[in-house]
C-alpha cells in the first residue's frame, strides 16, 4: 500500500533531520535552528513529530534503521557473512565518508549525553549499544559459539568497537586506530575459531 503524501513529507523531512542532527549534533538540538537550517516552520516540525523530545526519539530510531538498513544490505548479499566480517564491513563504511562517521556519531552521542540534556528517554539511549549488542550476540552464536560465550564475547566486542569509534571520532587517526581494529577482530576470529574446533 503507498504511503499518503503526508507520510511521504514526514520520511523525507525525518531523513533530513537525522542528517542535520549527526551534523550539528544533539546537545545544542532546538526547533528554531533546526527549522531554520531545514527551511520548514516550527508549525512543521511539531505538526509531523510533536513535541521537540518525541522528534529527538523518532530522529533517534530513523538513524538506528538507517544503519541496520546497512547491515541488511551486507546480508542479502552474503547471507552467511561472520560477525568478524559484518565488524570489518562496518569499519570500512564508517571510514569511506564524514557522513558515515557521523551518523554512527549520532547514535553514540545520544547514548552519551545526559537525559536533561536531549530528553530522551533511557530506552532510547540504551538502544543505541543495545541493539548493536544483540546483533552481535545472535551473530556470535551463529558462528557457533554457546548462548553464555556469545552474550560475554558480542558484550566485550561491541564494547571495544565503540571505544575504536569513539578514538576515531576523538582523534581522527585512522592510521593509528585500524591496526589496533584489526588486532580487535583477529581476536575474535581466533574466539570463533576455538568454539568450532
Amino acid at each position: 500500500m503507498a504511503r499518503t503524501p503526508d507520510l511521504e513529507r514526514r520520511q523525507e523531512l525525518l531523513d533530513r533531520i537525522v542528517v542535520y542532527l549527526a551534523e550539528n549534533g544533539l546537545a545544542q538540538a532546538t526547533l528554531r535552528p533546526m527549522a531554520a537550517s531545514l527551511d520548514v516552520s516550527i508549525n512543521r516540525l511539531v505538526h509531523h513529530f510533536g513535541s521537540k523530545e518525541d522528534l529527538l526519539a523518532t530522529a533517534m530510531q530513523r538513524s538506528l534503521e538507517q544503519q541496520i538498513a546497512v547491515q541488511e544490505g551486507w546480508l542479502r548479499r552474503d547471507p552467511g557473512m561472520s560477525m568478524v566480517e559484518i565488524y570489518r564491513k562496518w569499519w570500512k563504511w564508517i571510514n569511506a565518508s564524514p557522513a558515515n562517521l557521523a551518523l554512527v556519531r549520532l547514535n553514540y552521542e545520544a547514548a552519551a549525553l545526559n537525559p536533561n540534556v536531549t530528553g530522551l528517554a533511557g530506552s532510547v539511549r540504551a538502544d543505541q549499544i543495545g541493539v548493536w549488542r544483540h546483533e552481535a550476540t545472535a551473530h556470535l552464536e551463529q558462528d557457533g559459539l554457546s548462548p553464555e560465550r556469545a552474550d560475554l564475547e558480542g558484550s566485550l566486542a561491541k564494547a571495544t568497537f565503540t571505544g575504536l569509534v569513539m578514538d576515531l571520532i576523538a582523534t581522527g587517526e585512522r592510521k593509528r586506530l585500524t591496526p589496533l581494529f584489526e588486532q580487535f577482530v583477529a581476536r575474535l576470529q581466533a574466539v570463533v575459531d576455538d568454539a568450532q574446533a
